[in-house]
């Protein structure tokens, strides 16, 4: 996996409209998928799109997303070297219901193989400096209705580029 390299995919966020602490901390709002993986327009590509939820609170929220792929020899999961971890990317204010972001990662040709690889989503919410809450997800299908999705409505767990 040398010489893998990181693309900022359109990181735009959608958001919703403010709604009680209570109400923003629905888990529903609290996902992350793979919505790119390996086709014609984004071939060698990995693309994952997460979901957060807002706290109701004047919390910042960001993301931060990170490729890893598995390791058969000793079956882990490892974070891709190089440039697979991105940098915090600011989603928006705790008000919000809820906001969405997406990253492309984009890998070197695999010469022949088949790598298997997956997301993974670190998720918090501070107030000045001080970190309030964070979360750890792993990518999982299901959530068609992502932006940016190739082909349209693609969501899973996993991702294969060979």
């Amino acid at each position: 996996m040398k010489g893998v390299f990181a693309i900022v995919s359109a990181v735009a966020c959608c958001a919703a409209a403010a709604l009680p602490a209570g109400a923003a901390t629905t888990p529903k709002y609290l996902w992350a998928t793979v919505n790119v993986c390996d086709t014609a327009v984004h071939d060698n590509m990995m693309g994952v799109r997460a979901s957060m939820p807002g706290d109701g609170e004047h919390t910042k929220m960001y993301m931060r997303f990170t490729a890893q792929y598995y390791d058969r020899t000793h079956q882990l999961w490892s974070e891709v070297k190089g440039s697979g971890v991105s940098d915090w990317i600011f989603v928006g204010s705790g008000q919000y219901a809820h906001r969405q972001a997406g990253y492309t990662f984009a890998f070197d040709p695999p010469n022949g193989k088949t790598f298997e690889l997956r997301g993974a989503v670190d998720f918090k919410w501070t107030q000045g400096r001080r970190i309030v809450r964070t979360v750890h997800v792993i990518t999982k299908g299901g959530h068609p209705n992502t932006k940016g999705a190739d082909p349209k409505n693609y969501s899973s767990a996993l991702c294969q580029i060979s």
